[in-house]
């Protein structure tokens, strides 16, 4: 009932006639919810995108330029206005990705992407509010991000940084469709139906029944066929039921490779570890406090990254009414100027000043083509950094690390599907990933990521027998070049400890010297460089005379280029194999320019030579790195009787490699050594206090030291011929199988530990040498 006459109004004309107002009123923006960035953003959105500078928005917390008072300040901190204070005004470059932190303090905002930094005053009705209101009387704040796109065309990088046999999560991977090759790299394992699938991006696995290739060991290897299961957008309320917003597309941009054989494969990811518990994003589990978390991902084209979260729900793109969306935006990890720990931001701690931007990010580029694909891994070691450093906030301690078997257990957050290339307001390029959440993808193709696949592997796997050769071989010197070699035996090689428990190589960074030959020059000198690794010479040549090897162990005069060339060049000339390959003469080489060095007392020089030599004196100790059965017995073509290899051109040879047989090279190297690393490194310890340390003449040379090369090569295959090597394997087995009968045969066991042997006695007299 309401009283009426003079001076009474009616009550129900006091009640809102819109939505209700919130209550209690908002008296800060700390209390802003993910729901309530998305609902203004979602408000704003045909404003915001009809103003000409805006190239895209994003919910997130407010970027703070770190030259600004509030970057190492909290709010309620009397700002110092003294004259002589860099504080005293307010910063005025433009806010980049590249220039900001994010603190605790930082607001829940709206995040504005515009293409060039103006002054608002000249931006006119252009301009981007400050401020947003809904109707309820939610106000969110704005902030305005330069991201000033790069129009030029990228550089194709060079691929891939794995070399192991083994493949996982992390390797490059290819398809070559209507003429047109599309680059990605491999996610992660998945299953479906009892079926396994490699998980990438839809741009490698479209499609269906088409081959989808592999990096490995340097080459592209058919490793699985499209299966036609993908994805590419999915609305919103299909991935989050709650939030409605049907217009917003989430991309995707997911595929499905249906796995040719599961033993070549390992749940593991390379240079990341064994993976973890996938993080579950939910309407209720995505909060912002995922914004600054640190995630790093191996990806095949740039290797090792380590980055953080700076905004979600990103939208990119409008066509037809409806706004494409991707679920997170990676950015560089921000690092101290002075070179100090990058940890995560959100936790505080003081960053490097840069007013154009970049002074303390990685190093650019961060993310580039063929990276689509990878998986971003939750860094916990980064968060437990910056807990430590930053222990006065008194912020919860992030949750522990979890470790398998050799290698760390990390979860998964995001899939990479694309990335986005800037220009920073100094002019220089800068990129970041964009992703979408693993779970969500997982539940859109109905797969399961396979996590116990397999491991029990190292972060990077199968390096181990040259690591080894370098390390030990510091051990056997004496007088002051054992002193130089012993302070930088970490430099050239692991010990025993790491190389039986977990080692890891950035191959971005820096790789021991033993092995830069396979972990970078393979990938940065693909034409020039993998003929240095072999020599197959131990077949007749083409007029039916004794094979190269057994002429250079009788005379060592055929050691020589023009010898080399004419019995390579019969074969070519007939159209057979085997192709010429150059190994003693690489090792010529570098003697040759470590001898230089130490005439100059170049020592830097002469350490980096020496180390690099160790590498390819490994591979003369291998029987298969000089022999024309490097992958097994390999198709043979007729010629006057005789015998020969088709060329590794040929499509027999191309057919013969997708074969289990053709493995074996790999098997015996790698898998076979990393079946018991600590027994096979105990093994070579004995079989090096039992030889005898061979010796090179005085004033030797360069020839003197492919003299000895050959004799390590003609030695190993004394001792296990690659014959003996191919009948003591089982095709039929699986790869660890395989390696495992290897090692237990003790022929192959023991002969391979003292071929390893030679090569240590024989680095190291060649350094003494030298």
């Amino acid at each position: 009932m309401t009283k009426k006459g003079k001076g009474h109004m009616p009550l129900e004309t006091r009640r809102p006639t819109g939505a209700p107002a919130v209550f209690p009123p908002r008296r800060g923006y700390a209390s802003l919810s993910m729901k309530d960035l998305l609902d203004a953003r979602d408000a704003y959105h045909v404003y915001l995108s009809s103003l000409q500078n805006v190239v895209g928005t994003a919910v997130g917390r407010y970027l703070i330029r770190e030259d600004d008072w509030y970057a190492t300040h909290p709010p309620g901190t009397q700002r110092d206005k003294g004259k002589k204070s860099k504080h005293a005004r307010k910063p005025s470059v433009p806010r980049t990705l590249a220039n900001t932190v994010i603190k605790p303090w930082s607001w829940p905002s709206v995040l504005v992407f515009v293409r060039k930094w103006e002054q608002t005053g000249k931006l006119g009705s252009q301009a981007v509010p400050p401020t947003l209101y809904l109707p309820d009387g939610r106000v969110v704040p704005v902030c305005v991000v330069e991201t000033a796109p790069d129009e030029t065309q990228p550089v194709a990088p060079p691929t891939s940084f794995p070399t192991t046999p083994l493949i996982g999560g992390g390797y490059a991977c290819l398809r070559d469709h209507q003429g047109e090759e599309k680059r990605g790299t491999f996610a992660c394992l998945v299953r479906k139906g009892g079926t396994y699938y490699a998980l990438t991006n839809r741009h490698v696995a479209g499609g269906e029944g088409e081959i989808v290739n592999a990096v490995v060991r340097g080459q592209y290897e058919p490793v699985a066929t499209t299966s036609g299961l993908a994805l590419d957008r999915v609305a919103m309320p299909k991935v989050f039921p709650t939030w409605p917003y049907p217009k917003s597309l989430l991309t995707m941009d997911a595929g499905l490779a249906r796995i040719e054989d599961i033993n070549d494969w390992t749940s593991q990811s390379f240079g990341i570890g064994e993976i973890g518990e996938v993080f579950d994003a939910t309407e209720y589990s995505l909060t912002l406090d995922l914004i600054g978390t640190p995630v790093r991902a191996f990806n095949a084209a740039s290797g090792l990254a380590e980055g953080e979260i700076r905004a979600l729900f990103v939208r990119f793109d409008s066509l037809g009414g409806y706004d494409y969306v991707t679920d997170v935006l990676i950015a560089p990890r921000r690092k101290p100027a002075n070179g100090g720990n990058g940890a995560k931001r959100r936790a505080g701690g003081k960053a490097g000043a840069a007013k154009t931007g970049g002074g303390g990010s990685n190093d650019h580029p961060f993310t580039q083509p063929g990276d689509s694909g990878s998986l971003w891994f939750y860094d916990q070691e980064a968060d437990e950094q910056a807990h430590r450093t930053n222990a006065d906030l008194h912020q919860p301690p992030p949750p522990r690390l979890e470790h398998g078997a050799r290698a760390p257990r990390r979860r998964p957050v995001a899939m990479q599907w694309g990335g986005r290339r800037v220009i920073l307001p100094d002019g220089s390029k800068a990129s970041y990933a964009l992703g979408t959440f693993l779970s969500s993808v997982c539940r859109a193709l109905d797969v399961e990521v396979v996590r116990d696949w397999s491991i029990g592997h190292d972060e990077f796997w199968g390096k181990i027998g040259h690591f080894t050769i370098g390390f030990k071989a510091c051990d056997q010197l004496s007088g002051n070049l054992a002193t130089l070699m012993k302070k930088n035996q970490e430099n050239i090689g692991f010990d025993d400890a790491k190389l039986s428990g977990t080692f890891s190589v950035d191959s971005k960074k820096f790789v021991p010297l033993a092995d830069v030959p396979d972990y970078v020059w393979i990938n940065t000198r693909p034409t020039n460089e993998p003929i240095q690794h072999f020599a197959d010479i131990d077949i007749e040549d083409i007029d039916g005379k004794p094979s190269l090897l057994d002429r250079c162990v009788s005379d060592s005069k055929n050691i020589a280029g023009s010898v080399w060339k004419k019995y390579f060049d019969g074969f070519a000339a007939q159209g057979v194999g085997p192709e010429e390959g150059a190994l003693p003469f690489r090792v010529w080489q570098i003697y040759d320019a470590m001898v230089d060095y130490a005439s100059k007392k170049d020592v830097i020089h002469f350490v980096a030579a020496a180390g690099v030599l160790a590498h390819y004196v490994g591979d003369a100790s291998q029987p298969l790195h000089c022999s024309f059965m490097h992958h097994g017995v390999p198709p043979m073509t007729t010629y006057q009787g005789r015998d020969y290899p088709f060329p590794r051109s040929s499509q027999d040879f191309k057919d013969f490699k997708t074969r289990p047989e053709a493995q074996i090279h790999g098997i015996y190297e790698e898998t076979m050594l990393e079946a018991k690393p600590a027994e096979a490194l105990t093994l070579v310890d004995k079989k090096i206090a039992a030889m005898n340390a061979p010796a090179l003449p005085n004033n030797a040379t360069g020839h003197d030291a492919a003299v000895e090369v050959i004799r390590l090569m003609n030695d190993a295959q004394k001792r296990l011929s690659p014959m003996d090597i191919i009948k003591a394997d089982d095709p039929t087995l699986t790869k660890k199988k395989r390696a495992e009968r290897l090692w237990n045969n003790a022929t192959s066991r023991d002969a391979t530990a003292k071929s390893l042997a030679d090569s240590v006695l024989t680095l190291a007299a060649i350094w003494t040498a030298a």
